[in-house]
């Protein structure tokens, strides 16, 4: 008879990472660690104890699909949620959805199960805002299980730390020479899916709160804009898929021909809006440097414009700038 060794199953190795970011978006959040960027829907609901989930399908592997378990409560995320009848989180209140979308861009991310996270960085448009900070907040010094697409996590977070937009993008647009005149005040124009910010740094780095502005100028307002004219109201989520795609089509519906009369008025808002509003200080700002996800749309009407400077790859230049900041 030979002797039988049974061997206790072990937990796996806690995994630390020193750094992680984190940009919760309107139509799309991402994440890095660095190396690489995780960039997925802005789409989250309930998910009913009814409804099937096929983990094999294109969107659960490529991490654009996602279902987040935070205690009893499920929640489908990311593509799926969007698919089965979710509105884009420029309609809601995106600050109450950070944890399953932060929990989700996590696992997408290939973060050990067993995760040790030293510093979280995030952005938020009002960083004196406290609804903005506390879903933030409250995930620091804690270890939180949840689990994501039936796979178990443990992740303890040791720090967050909190950013307004387009900070940090200025800093680097300076160390990139991007902004050819950093001794004067530039500003920072982040073209988002459901707002634009728009704030002046002085040169010393300092945010000039007196001159932040939130314009109701985000790709969204776009969006509803094009649905009221072609009779697409609730399709605001597709039409910009159908805009980011370039097919300018929803079910029947081509809106191209609106779309170009429609983005020209866009972009004449804005930057009307930003005359106005910084009328008294518009000739002290050097540059104005765009970023976000909508501004490859806005690009072709300052091409060319010496004060206007779009950065490259924008809808990840402020979190790259944040993460090696």
């Amino acid at each position: 008879m030979t002797a039988q060794v049974i061997r206790a199953a072990t937990a796996p190795d806690v995994v630390t990472i020193d750094r992680l970011s984190f940009d919760l978006g309107n139509r799309f959040n991402a994440i890095t660690n660095g190396q690489s960027i995780l960039n997925y829907p802005s789409y989250c609901n309930r998910l009913s104890s009814r409804q099937d989930l096929d983990y094999t399908t294109p969107d659960f592997v490529g991490f654009q699909s996602f279902r987040v378990d935070i205690g009893a409560t499920s929640y489908k995320v990311g593509a799926i949620a969007g698919a089965l009848g979710a509105k884009p989180t420029f309609g809601g209140d995106k600050w109450l959805l950070a944890q399953q979308y932060l929990f989700a861009g996590l696992a997408g991310l290939g973060v050990s199960t067993q995760a040790h996270i030293k510093e979280l960085r995030c952005t938020v448009p009002d960083d004196q805002d406290p609804a903005q900070r506390l879903p933030f907040e409250r995930l620091a010094g804690q270890s939180w299980e949840f689990s994501v697409n039936s796979t178990r996590y443990a992740v303890r977070i040791d720090e967050v730390r909190i950013a307004p937009e387009g900070l940090f993008a200025w800093r680097r647009a300076v160390q990139d020479g991007l902004l050819l005149y950093p001794q004067y005040p530039n500003a920072v124009l982040d073209l988002g899916g459901g707002t634009a910010i728009a704030r002046v740094v002085a040169p010393n780095g300092l945010i000039d709160r007196e001159k932040e502005l939130v314009l109701e100028g985000g790709t969204s307002a776009l969006a509803a804009n094009i649905a009221g004219e072609v009779s697409l109201l609730g399709c605001e989520g597709a039409i910009l898929d159908a805009i980011a795609d370039g097919s300018y089509r929803v079910h029947a519906v081509d809106f191209r021909s609106t779309y170009d009369t429609l983005l020209m008025q866009w972009v004449d808002q804005i930057r009307s809006d930003l005359n106005t509003r910084w009328k008294q200080s518009m000739n002290q700002i050097a540059q104005i440097l765009v970023i976000g996800g909508s501004a490859p749309i806005f690009a072709p009407f300052v091409a060319g414009n010496a004060r206007w400077v779009v950065a490259p790859t924008p809808q990840f230049y402020g979190l790259e700038a944040l993460h090696n900041a």
